[in-house]
């Protein structure tokens, strides 16, 4: 299938050093694009937070915070893990502004408080992975179970104060939970190899799941009517409980990452393979196709309509300007869930 690009009249590109100002250049309404440093290292996910601001994660522990227009308002460094461990893969906002951000080598999920810069990391189970929280402000980190633990885990961080309530038993034995997602009924989704489960968050009981043809499937996104959407290598899937997955789109030389879906009910996701970000119809249609940087990971939809990618190979975020129908559709997660944005 062709790939439709949008026009773009008027754009406006620049580059922004490190700890440099942005310009004070109006907002525009139009398919414009620039590319920043996001003052991390292999930039892999980010989230949105209540005020409009971006929160770029990077494997190694690095954290920035960025303006809307990519000026870099501040950085953090997260712990690593026990002898040096660390490989940092999912960030959630917390509605209090809170930043949780998963160790997947260290395991362990780290709290930051931005008011005060207070970092604390909260163990859970073996290699956690996805995170996502929930309408009363619970934050579930996915385990992929490997290791001393034969099954994959739930750990439920509730409230203000955390503590950890871990579920496993053989329904969520994916071993391998790359995300996970919460829709409005209450639900928790894992998506692991092979398939997706769905478990109850009131109670940790696994009470459905999903098979995938493939080895994924990967990052999950919940839409407006309560469908789950996940990606598996070049694909996009649909899922309508109680119905078994089926394909909506496939692109044979893609690597889907990242996925996000607007107010329009459209899907956005990030492609390794071809260092682009594509917007997909709920029917399967491609409707764009809009280059970023190199080896794309997390996706994220501001108020703006503003589509924000972290470009993991050259430490860049790309922001593509008013092409979405933003904000993003609450609930949404994946290793980037902004609760808490407007």
């Amino acid at each position: 299938m062709k790939k439709i690009f949008y026009l773009v009249s008027g754009i406006l590109s620049f580059a922004l050093l490190f700890g440099s100002c942005a310009p004070s250049a109006p907002r525009s309404n139009g398919p414009v694009s620039f590319t920043s440093p996001a003052g991390v290292t292999a930039p892999d996910a980010l989230a949105i937070d209540a005020s409009g601001n971006v929160w770029v994660l990077g494997q190694a522990g690095s954290l920035a915070q960025i303006s809307p227009r990519g000026a870099i308002l501040a950085t953090y460094t997260l712990p690593q893990g026990s002898g040096g461990l660390t490989s940092y893969a999912g960030i959630a906002i917390a509605a209090s502004g809170n930043i949780w951000a998963v160790n997947y080598a260290g395991g362990f999920v780290a709290q930051l408080v931005p008011s005060t810069g207070v970092i604390t990391p909260y163990t859970t189970g073996y290699s956690p992975y996805g995170v996502a929280i929930d309408l009363s402000g619970n934050i579930w980190v996915g385990d992929t179970g490997s290791g001393s633990t034969p099954y994959s885990s739930l750990t439920e961080y509730v409230g203000s104060t955390p503590y950890p309530s871990s579920y496993g038993s053989s329904p969520v034995s994916s071993n391998c939970v790359e995300s996970v997602a919460i829709d409005g009924q209450g639900f928790v989704w894992l998506s692991g190899c092979g398939s997706v489960y769905l478990v109850k968050a009131s109670t940790g009981a696994a009470t459905g799941s999903y098979a995938f043809p493939s080895g994924g499937p990967g990052n999950i996104a919940i839409d407006q009517n309560e469908n789950a959407w996940a990606v598996d290598l070049g694909s996009l899937y649909e899922m309508t409980p109680p119905n078994n997955p089926v394909v909506v789109y496939s692109d044979a030389n893609a690597r889907f990452q990242g996925i996000a879906i607007d107010q329009a009910n459209d899907i956005w996701l990030t492609d390794s393979a071809n260092a682009e970000l594509v917007e997909i119809s709920p029917s399967g249609t491609l409707l764009a196709a809009l280059p970023v940087g190199n080896n794309p990971g997390g996706v994220a939809i501001d108020v703006y309509g503003d589509v924000w990618v972290a470009n993991t190979n050259d430490n860049t975020v790309t922001e593509w300007m008013g092409v979405a129908a933003g904000p993003q559709f609450f609930p949404y997660t994946g290793p980037q869930f902004p609760d808490g944005q407007p």
